[in-house]
């Protein structure tokens, strides 16, 4: 089969092989269109960048590598020559065999090859300091092991990525060096970042931790005295005569076991509901008021009672069977015990004490002298718990150090080899 002759893309074939002589040649697109021969967009726009470089550095000490040199030093005869192609095409005679095995001549757009290598010859370097690839590569594996060595590895990341916008052609010596420098040496800033951090969050905690300690020390001087003038406004108070009247009810074994009964109860039967029937009870707020703080909860009226005992009587034992506390035969059983009237008497007066305790400590932090003692023993207490928190979290913190320092060495070691 014959192919029919394309005088065009001849043309085009034969400019090609003159200038990947100059240009590096997955970057060169020459286009035909209608309007004829053009240079194709990511050509124009690589040239374009080796300008910007170039312009820059002429305003700079900075060393250019001679392939993006190259770029705009041939890349500006290109863009001359397609501009006025008019001045470097000519019309060449082709000699051709007919079907018939005629020969007979071609005239065809053609491109004038001597004088566009001649205008690439006489082309010369722009003023501007360059250095082969592999020098820079060289320059840069020698300067970059001291600051490796002392852990500077930002400062060679932050020059490696100047470098790296340097080299503008893919697949170059210095493309793919500085490219393979930058894979290594990210997760090293990272981890070598990471670690700052902690070691500042390390000092800063221990900081506080100082600093606390010494406020302690301050504060146990005055904490007898404190805890005296405490002692004092309660011995005057009826404070403590409801606190042992409220241990008394709290040690009784009838009180103690109706209290797990119903928090427990309650506590089951909402995961049950929401996990059977996929949805929250109407009186969860109030579930969870009570099955936190039972002897204090104040929305504890008849209506919600019912209900509470509805629940145990219906539920109570498939709920609470599984306990090792629960003693009851049947849900019978367990309905009498929960509204037995001596049990119910225990809670209705422990829950009378509750209110009675807050009326009186209310009462008491009205005097100066006593609310000052008590927020000075809270600041204390919070305090100790505040650094023994803090104290809990230093080895942890230690233990991350250690971890990254022994990552950022290996990581190290990668860039080392890679630069030796």
């Amino acid at each position: 089969m014959v192919t029919k002759f394309d005088s065009k893309e001849y043309a085009k074939q034969r400019l090609f092989n003159i200038c990947i002589k100059y240009f590096p040649k997955d970057h060169l697109r020459i286009n035909i269109g209608r309007k004829g021969f053009r240079l194709g967009e990511s050509t124009i726009a690589l040239i374009n960048r080796s300008r910007e470089i170039l312009t820059l550095a002429q305003n700079s000490n900075e060393k250019i590598p001679a392939s993006t040199v190259n770029v705009f030093r041939y890349g500006t005869v290109f863009m001359e020559i397609f501009e006025n192609l008019n001045k470097y095409q000519v019309i060449s005679q082709l000699k051709s065999r007919s079907r018939r095995g005629y020969r007979k001549e071609l005239e065809v757009i053609d491109f004038d090859l001597k004088k566009i290598e001649l205008e690439f010859k006489k082309s010369s370097n722009p003023p501007v300091k360059s250095h082969k690839d592999a020098r820079i590569i060289l320059n840069a594996r020698r300067s970059y092991l001291k600051p490796l060595n002392d852990n500077k590895f930002a400062l060679i990341l932050e020059d490696v990525i100047k470098k790296q916008e340097l080299f503008i052609v893919d697949n170059s010596e210095g493309t793919k060096f500085f490219e393979s420098l930058f894979r290594l040496l990210n997760p090293l800033v990272h981890k070598s970042t990471e670690k700052l951090e902690y070691e500042a969050r390390l000092k800063h905690k221990q900081n506080d931790i100082a600093k606390i300690n010494s406020n302690l020390v301050e504060l146990n001087k005055e904490l007898p005295r404190y805890k005296h003038q405490i002692e004092l406004h309660r011995e005057n108070s009826r404070i403590l005569e409801i606190i042992s009247e409220k241990e008394q009810f709290y040690s009784d074994p009838d009180l103690s076991l109706f209290l797990k009964t119903i928090t427990t109860s309650l506590e089951r039967y909402m995961k049950m509901i929401e996990r059977r029937e996929n949805r929250s009870l109407e009186e969860r707020d109030d579930f969870l008021g009570l099955i936190l703080e039972p002897t204090r909860f104040q929305g504890l009226d008849e209506k919600l009672w019912r209900k509470i005992v509805f629940i145990i009587e219906t539920h109570g034992y498939e709920l609470l069977s599984g306990k090792n506390w629960f003693k009851f035969e049947d849900s019978t059983e367990l309905r009498q015990f929960i509204v037995r009237k001596d049990v119910l008497e225990k809670f209705a007066r422990l829950r009378k004490l509750e209110d009675e305790l807050n009326e009186v400590e209310a009462q008491l932090q009205k005097d100066a002298q006593y609310a000052e003692a008590q927020k000075m023993i809270q600041d204390f207490n919070e305090k100790e718990s505040l650094i023994a928190e803090l104290k809990r979290e230093i080895p942890k913190m230690k233990k991350e150090i250690s971890t990254l320092s022994q990552e950022i060495e290996v990581e190290k070691e990668k860039v080392f080899a890679f630069l030796y």
